[in-house]
Parts: structure tokens; C-alpha cells; sequence
């Protein structure tokens, strides 16, 4: 397999020809798709990757001196993950395993079609193309840090549904080819609301009317990131 060796707003990364590392770094390192709406990476902040792929978020989070942990199922990406963070001189701590909701010790991770491994998931069966990796339970995993990035592939769902954490900062996507309930959005929105102040790309366009159908015409992406603020205590009494 060719890696290729590229460099985006000062660091460095490896990527595999032909796979979709190098659009991963592009968005994430290059457009910043995790630090929008006022989302910020300060040092010395304790950040749990979850899906870590080929490090892209790792190597940001490093760049600005926070603490990453990353957890990835598949054990081709922790390769490309070691050799990124070696590159760079950072330290973070690399986990093989996906993350569940529940006390499964293992689960089968799909591939996704035409080498595009940041669609890997636990849950959507892409193709016939799945192996077996080790998982852990979220919220055990969870009660360490203080922050979060998640975007496991549908694999957010039950956790964001069924998680008694709370993080100072929490950044997620949410995948419509996946699950394009958005009554099961919008129950999860009104839950986090409570402890957070939520903030997305398409906030202002239909969550407030709720309106399924006026959604469906004027825009509907295939995901969005939804980025969440603890809120201060006295705005939950």
C-alpha cells in the first residue's frame, strides 16, 4: 500500500493513495469542520476522540496543546494514527475499539465502499467487507474527560441517547444516511438542551418549527455537526 506524505496549516500527515485520508485532513485540519460556532481547543484540556480514523482531529487537538485520547476500531487506521502522531512528535494514547452504549466486548465494523474508511461504522452495513474489533462501554470510557469529539458513523445514537455524561464541550455528527430520523434528532436536542447550549450549521433553519416536510425541501445534508456548551449552573437552576 502507497502512503503519501502531505502538510496542512503546519502539520504533517501520511495518507494512503487512493483511500479517503487526504479528504479527512482537508476538512478537518483545512476547513476547521470541528471548530465552528465558536468551538475551541485550549491547552491542557482532556479530549476523548471517538473515531480517531487516521488522526486528523488528534493532530489539531496536539497542534494546540490539549490532552487526546483516541479511540479507533480499526486497527489499519491506529497504524496510520501511530505514524501521524510520530511524525509531528506529539503524544496521545491510541485505543483499538469502538465505543458502545452498552457491554458488548465485541462487535463487527464495516468497511466503507470504495476505500472510504472514514465511513467505517459499527452500525450501517455498507457492504459484506466487516471484521471483528473489541469495544468498550462509552460512559465508563467517558468519565476521564472533560471534552469530546464524536463521529463514529451511527454509532452516536444510542450513546448520545442513552449517556449520563456531561462535558464541558462536546462536538458531534449526526449521519442521515445513516438514520434519517429527525424526530429522533430533535428527542435528543431537547434532552441536551437541559445542560447545554447547542449550537449547528442548520439550527436556525427548521428545529424550532420542527417542520420534517419544509426541511426536506429547502435542505437536507447527508450530516451535520452539532456542537454543544456546558452551560453555566445557575442557567439550570
Amino acid at each position: 500500500m502507497k502512503i503519501e506524505q502531505d502538510e496542512i496549516r503546519g502539520i504533517k500527515f501520511w495518507h494512503r493513495k487512493g483511500f479517503s485520508d487526504l479528504k479527512t485532513f482537508e476538512e478537518v485540519i483545512g476547513n476547521k469542520v470541528y471548530l465552528k460556532r465558536g468551538m475551541e481547543i485550549l491547552p491542557e484540556e482532556k479530549w476523548m476522540d471517538c473515531g480517531g480514523n487516521v488522526g486528523s482531529f488528534a493532530l489539531q487537538a496536539c497542534s494546540l496543546n490539549a490532552n487526546v485520547v483516541i479511540y479507533e476500531p480499526d486497527p489499519y487506521n491506529c497504524e496510520m494514527i501511530e505514524k501521524n502522531l510520530k511524525l509531528n512528535k506529539f503524544k496521545a494514547q491510541v485505543i483499538q475499539a469502538a465505543l458502545v452504549h452498552d457491554d458488548r466486548k465485541n462487535v463487527t465494523l464495516f468497511i466503507g465502499n470504495n476505500n472510504n474508511v472514514w465511513r467505517n461504522s459499527i452500525v450501517k452495513k455498507w457492504n459484506d467487507k466487516g471484521i471483528k474489533v473489541p469495544c468498550l462501554n462509552f460512559d465508563k470510557e467517558a468519565k476521564n474527560f472533560n471534552s469530546c469529539k464524536m463521529d463514529i458513523e451511527g454509532a452516536e445514537m444510542p450513546i448520545l441517547e442513552t449517556t449520563k455524561i456531561k462535558f464541558k464541550k462536546l462536538v458531534y455528527e449526526w449521519s442521515f444516511d445513516i438514520d434519517p430520523s429527525l424526530t429522533r434528532l430533535w428527542k435528543v436536542l431537547d434532552t441536551q438542551k437541559k445542560n447545554y447550549r447547542v449550537e449547528a450549521a442548520w439550527n436556525s433553519i427548521r428545529y424550532n418549527k420542527k417542520d420534517y416536510e419544509q426541511w426536506q425541501k429547502e435542505w437536507f445534508p447527508a450530516c451535520t455537526n452539532v456542537f454543544c456548551y456546558q452551560k453555566p449552573i445557575y442557567e439550570n437552576s
